[in-house]
């Protein structure tokens, strides 16, 4: 544990690869380079007024990615809103979004649900270890671009939108940040605990899910090269595109988590430039009763995509308590759970 300790407080700054920036571009390029090709299939509307799809798209590397759409009839703009799951998940309907007002899109990341098929050789020891002795093949680069295209594909559903919405939580909220970071599109980006953030934190901190995956591989693996493993997971830091969200944010962390600790979190809040609120919560990533005080979070990120964000966001959040965070940062990342 000391030793642990020692070496998170030396651990203030991600290592940020040099071509990271041409990576993305690149990345992006490819993608351009692959038609969508949409399909639509009529699915049963949940309720008077609205309209259902199953979809299907391709995203980077040609591979068929599924979801959904719900949309509103009528004239009257409405907040449009991207979403996908968590991970070992599937994207489920959200009706509760339907019913405050929203069109919804939702989609099944690449490996997952509806979309297992587009990785169809997932790593032994994980997903997120699927192509990760490189970041050109790594799954999470196809990953980040199927949330890029499901953007692409909201906005070509040619639905009266009141504001874009790019939202995610864990798994998917990492995959939210990265995409609106190399692919900007949202009006309001809303992450709950997003994961990703500050990959060498991540390989002593998390206890459970994809970070404990890997740490499990390299225990298992000692003649495997972490320093490799950890500069291919650099290109996917949350931390490290953080900077390049221009987009109000809000987001939800909780003070114990052992998938997606507060520590990391904190560090991709530390390099946020944007307007961003935080919201801070007992715990995530929990079964227990406690879990019910995050449906503040959906109260307030709900009323900020109908009702648009006010003047002054963020100022009680990542603006004017920045400079304490990250005063704080060191100490907190100092104590692994």
């Amino acid at each position: 544990m000391g030793a642990h300790a020692g070496a998170l407080a030396q651990a203030d700054a991600p290592c940020r690869p040099p071509d990271l920036d041409a990576f993305w571009a690149a990345t992006l390029a490819q993608l351009r380079e692959v038609p969508a090709d949409l399909r639509r299939s009529p699915r049963p509307a949940p309720s008077a007024g609205t309209v259902a799809h199953d979809l299907q798209f391709r995203s980077w590397g040609g591979q068929a990615i599924s979801g959904y759409a719900i949309s509103w009839e009528g004239p009257a703009p409405r907040p449009l809103v991207v979403h996908a799951h968590g991970y070992r998940s599937r994207a489920v309907p959200r009706l509760e979004w339907v019913r405050a007002g929203c069109h919804v899109v939702g989609f099944d990341v690449r490996g997952f649900g509806r979309s297992r098929a587009a990785v169809p050789t997932p790593a032994p020891a994980g997903w997120l270890l699927t192509g990760a002795r490189r970041p050109e093949t790594s799954v999470l680069r196809g990953a980040v671009c199927d949330y890029v295209r499901a953007t692409e594909i909201a906005a070509a559903l040619g639905v009266p939108t009141l504001r874009a919405v790019s939202h995610g939580v864990s798994l998917a909220g990492g995959l939210a940040l990265l995409a609106e970071a190399v692919a900007p599109r949202a009006d309001l980006l809303v992450l709950g605990v997003p994961t990703f953030g500050w990959t060498e934190g991540r390989r002593l901190l998390v206890e459970a899910g994809s970070g404990a995956e890997v740490a499990s591989f390299l225990e298992q693996h000692p003649q495997y090269p972490e320093d490799d493993l950890q500069a291919v997971l650099a290109y996917f830091d949350t931390a490290l595109l953080a900077p390049r969200v221009g987009c109000p944010t809000l987001v939800g962390l909780g003070l114990v988590d052992r998938v997606v600790p507060r520590a990391t979190v904190e560090a991709v809040l530390a390099r946020f430039r944007a307007p961003c609120e935080v919201m801070t919560f007992p715990v995530s990533h929990d079964a227990g009763p406690a879990m019910r005080s995050w449906d503040r979070f959906d109260e307030r990120w709900l009323g900020l995509a109908v009702g648009g964000v006010p003047n002054g966001f963020g100022r009680n959040g990542a603006g004017q308590d920045r400079s304490r965070r990250q005063r704080s940062a060191a100490a907190s990342r100092t104590q692994p759970r």
